[in-house]
């Protein structure tokens, strides 16, 4: 298992952060968004309901329908990405479409209430599907380094990096009389012109069964068992060209693939309290979701030196292991304007370094240290409204996702800042809303622990949500 893990320090994010403390991130950093109303709102909805969003938000929201209803919805997603490597730019984009929410709500008056006056008002239960993550990134990086070039990491020892695919090429490597290992292809006043391209796809969807109460109408209680599907699919691909003339080695092109797949299950509870009918306070717990993960690796290279290629690739590698995510703690509150607007607002802490690994063959000691040294507590904030206009609703939104890295990090500023809009629109029993989100983050990459990349990211996002209530 730690070979499958530590093997993957090409292709982290933080200098010397090993790639399985990147996945306990991963899985644990996302944004919420849901339907096109909840996207429309930045997400703010932990004091408000009537959507079926409310399942893995606040599932106490589900208590404020009055009704039963039934929604899905379909997205598209546009990534484009500038890397900028060694005063080098490029930019790169990536598209796809998904239906990253459908379920049904079912609202019933509690007839026991009626007859004897105890209990709640009226219940309702929830069933569907939210994707609460979607990979759908590609960036790229290349530029002249006249500094280092990725064969440094493997000196004195390759094997102490897990570099063995470059020691049995044959041809990157050289043990001296001590058995040390060099290479001398970086020629004084020449560097190496370097490339690199990563692709992340794949998703977190979250399918959910929920429960709500309503209590008089001012109090909310609900509450979602969840069990979450991962597939990630990520590669990485590095190649070096020697700018001198009469280097020996002439290029070498490495590749890897990563591919996660497994299961997570999690519970969620949630209230809403309504002292008048123009404010709502709401807050939520997430426990920590238990993934059981898989995870698929390769690795293969080819280098020419001298004219003379070689190829090598590593048998892929299948193991499997577990991750805690950390607990979820969301409050907010909103405020309805003259019934015909209203205003929300939420706030969200997680404390990443709290995330766990675990697995029966292999104790995750050095990596659980990692994650308590490299993460810690953030604090994000989403706002959003909504103003309505006979049939028609104007929303707009918000939010901050504060950096999870350690200030001595290279990636301490990695914030997720956005604005998103909407439109909705409803007739009858039947409604369609659609929003338009965007969000922007800069990331600092490392390909190897030398050098750093500058990735600027903007993810645009279009959804449209069509339901039917009854």
């Amino acid at each position: 298992m730690k070979r499958a893990i530590i093997i993957l320090l090409a292709i982290v994010t933080q200098q010397s952060m090993a790639q399985i403390a990147d996945d306990a991130l991963i899985l644990s950093r996302w944004q919420h968004e849901g339907t096109a109303r909840v996207t429309a709102m930045g997400g703010a909805y932990t004091a408000l309901g009537g959507d079926l969003s409310s399942a893995t938000i606040n599932p106490a929201g589900l208590g404020l329908y009055r009704g039963s209803d039934f929604s899905f919805s379909v997205a598209g997603l546009l990534n484009k990405t500038t890397g900028s490597y060694f005063e080098a730019d490029l930019a790169t984009h990536q598209y796809r479409m998904n239906m990253p929410t459908f379920g049904i709500a079912l609202s019933s008056p509690n007839y026991n209430k009626l007859q004897s006056g105890d209990g709640p008002n009226s219940w309702t239960f929830g069933l569907g599907y939210n994707q609460i993550h979607t990979f759908n990134r590609a960036f790229g990086f290349e530029g002249t380094n006249n500094f280092n070039s990725y064969l440094d990491i493997g000196v004195p020892n390759p094997y102490d990096m897990y570099m063995d695919i470059f020691v049995d090429n044959d041809v990157i490597f050289d043990p001296d009389g001590d058995g040390n290992y060099t290479h001398d292809y970086l020629e004084d006043n020449y560097g190496t012109y370097q490339e690199a391209f990563i692709t992340e796809k794949g998703g977190i969807g979250e399918y959910y069964l929920s429960f709500a109460a309503n209590f008089m109408d001012d109090l909310y209680l609900g509450a979602t068992f969840g069990i979450q599907s991962v597939y990630i699919s990520r590669t990485f691909e590095f190649s070096e060209t020697p700018t001198s003339p009469t280097n020996q080695l002439d290029y070498f092109d490495y590749y890897n693939s990563l591919k996660t797949s497994g299961l997570g299950l999690n519970l969620k509870l949630g209230l809403i309290y309504s002292p008048v009918y123009w404010f709502k306070f709401g807050a939520a717990i997430h426990t920590p979701t238990n993934y059981n993960l898989t995870d698929d690796y390769s690795e293969e290279i080819q280098s020419s030196v001298n004219g003379s290629v070689a190829y090598n690739s590593i048998t892929p590698y299948i193991g499997d292991y577990d991750i805690l995510t950390p607990t979820r703690i969301l409050g907010g509150v909103s405020f309805l304007i003259k019934k015909r607007a209203l205003i929300s607002a939420d706030y969200e802490f997680v404390d990443y370094s709290t995330a766990q690994l675990g697995a029966d063959d292999y104790s995750f000691t050095q990596e659980n240290r990692d994650i308590a040294d490299f993460y810690k507590p953030t604090h994000s904030f989403r706002l959003g409204g909504e103003y309505k206009i006979a049939m028609l609703a104007l929303r707009a939104g918000g939010f901050y996702y504060a950096s999870p890295f350690n200030n001595d990090l290279i990636n301490k500023d990695n914030y997720k800042l956005g604005y998103s809009l909407g439109l909705g629109f409803r007739s009858g029993s039947y409604y369609f809303d659609i929003a338009y989100s965007k969000t922007m983050e800069n990331l600092k990459y490392s390909p190897y622990g030398l050098t750093t990349a500058s990735i600027d990211s903007d993810m645009t996002k279009i959804i449209g949500t069509l339901g039917f209530r009854f």
